[in-house]
């Protein structure tokens, strides 16, 4: 899915793109949104019930979604996932983020068990709840982990997709690469993100049926993959 970066972010990805075209004319960017990593600086509630100031280098998601609460202090994951673009699961398991450090908290018990999670920033008030069964669900449920294998993996999978089809669509509409070519592109260009090219080709190559199984990609007779012509 596209990353629908907040306001603040996309004004500044916009205005380099301005600049950068003025000055390579006729070049132009093209954002992979899922790709990169931001540093934040945000208050934090600590353990003397203070808010302090802590700095995070997190990936482009986790800042957008952290930046809409300061346009409101309360948002629902459904509505971050509309304001973002991705999925609501995706948005519940990045939340579980800044759940864990403090940055926000669940409004209510009831929006856990009902599905529907309700988020807003985290305030001293809340330090002497940090017993209530409230955190603590909001922790280990399922849709509050922000780092599990699974989610680890599925992102990961987002990443080494985006560059898959980034690169074969720079080669134009007829481009097309074998397998080892994608495997050595992949180790050579993964980097400056959260995640790192770690797969076998073997793995590579179940990931990249899987792509055409979803119609994104053909793979030729000769082994060749290119971008499905819509």
């Amino acid at each position: 899915a596209t990353l629908n970066n907040h306001p603040r972010i996309q004004s500044k990805l916009d205005q380099f793109s301005m600049e950068y075209a003025k000055l390579k004319n006729p070049r132009r960017l093209a954002w992979f949104g899922q790709l990169g990593t931001v540093e934040l600086e945000l208050e934090v509630l600590e353990d003397d019930g203070q808010l302090h100031m802590r700095e995070f280098t997190c990936s482009p998601l986790h800042a957008t979604l952290i930046l809409h609460f300061e346009d409101k202090e309360t948002w629902t994951a459904a509505e971050l996932s509309e304001e973002t673009g991705v999925p609501e699961d995706a948005v519940r398991k990045r939340m579980g983020y800044w759940l864990s450090n403090r940055v926000v908290r669940v409004a209510n018990a009831s929006s856990i068990h009902s599905g529907d999670i309700t988020y807003e920033l985290a305030s001293t008030d809340d330090l002497a709840d940090s017993t209530d069964p409230l955190h603590h669900h909001a922790d280990e449920d399922e849709s509050g982990q922000a780092v599990s294998i699974g989610a680890q993996e599925a992102e990961a999978m987002e990443v080494y997709e985006s560059y898959i089809m980034g690169m074969l669509s720079n080669l134009g509409r007829d481009g097309q690469l074998p397998l080892d070519r994608i495997h050595n592109y992949l180790k050579m260009f993964v980097t400056g993100s959260d995640q790192n090219y770690d797969k076998s080709p073997q793995q590579l190559r179940a990931f990249l049926q899987k792509l055409c199984r979803e119609e994104k990609l053909e793979c030729g007779a000769d082994g060749m993959y290119k971008l499905v012509q819509k």
